[in-house]
């Protein structure tokens, strides 16, 4: 029988609402790990979660998704957004999300992103040893977080993001403060179109 080639595929998912610099930075070092290897990315944004609500509809969390991708230098990698969170009715598990797009794409090799403070508490999540044990990742540093143990297919991904979150991103648009030096160009072409529309409601 002949083998299946499988697609490698990275995917880095995360709520994204709204995108900073650091989601720009880290996506781009996943272009740059990912050209010589000919695989692709998807984003995949984050649905609500038990310790997270977001509280933001679904075609605009995907806005945001492609202004990031158009802020990055994808090169020959091909970029998209996977929506399988999204449109879950559930709570985001990422034990399920990783079961369910085996299930829906399997000649797909899938690594995930994780952030250094989310890989140190996989071992708490559901079935998260497991996870721990099988998944193939990428770990980013975070500031002031160590990297945790790697599972047996988890390598680092160094990325130099800056401190930029999105929870002082929001801060700044609800106070109406300067929030253009923690954006790509594009998602802040449309933060102010969403502000324009705003304004003339």
């Amino acid at each position: 029988m002949e083998k299946v080639s499988m697609q490698e595929t990275i995917i880095y998912g995360g709520a994204f609402n709204r995108p900073t610099l650091a989601h720009q930075a880290i996506l781009q070092a996943c272009v740059d790990y990912a050209e010589p290897r000919n695989a692709e990315i998807w984003l995949l944004p984050s649905a609500s979660r038990v310790d997270k609500t977001i509280e933001v509809g679904r075609s605009e969390r995907i806005e945001f998704c492609e202004a990031l991708l158009r802020d990055v230098m994808s090169r020959t990698v091909r970029l998209g957004i996977e929506t399988t969170e999204l449109d879950r009715t559930q709570l985001t598990e990422t034990y399920d999300t990783v079961q369910e797009l085996g299930a829906l794409y399997p000649t797909r090799s899938f690594t995930w992103v994780f952030g250094a403070d989310s890989a140190a508490s996989m071992e708490t999540w559901d079935h998260g040893q497991w996870l721990k044990d099988t998944l193939s990742m990428l770990l980013i540093n975070r500031p002031g977080t160590a990297l945790p143990d790697l599972g047996p297919r988890a390598v680092e991904l160094p990325v130099e993001a800056g401190n930029y979150s999105s929870t002082e991103l929001r801060r700044r648009l609800a106070a109406t403060e300067p929030y253009e030096d923690m954006v790509g160009p594009e998602v802040a072409r449309l933060i102010a179109a969403k502000n324009a529309m705003l304004e003339t409601c």
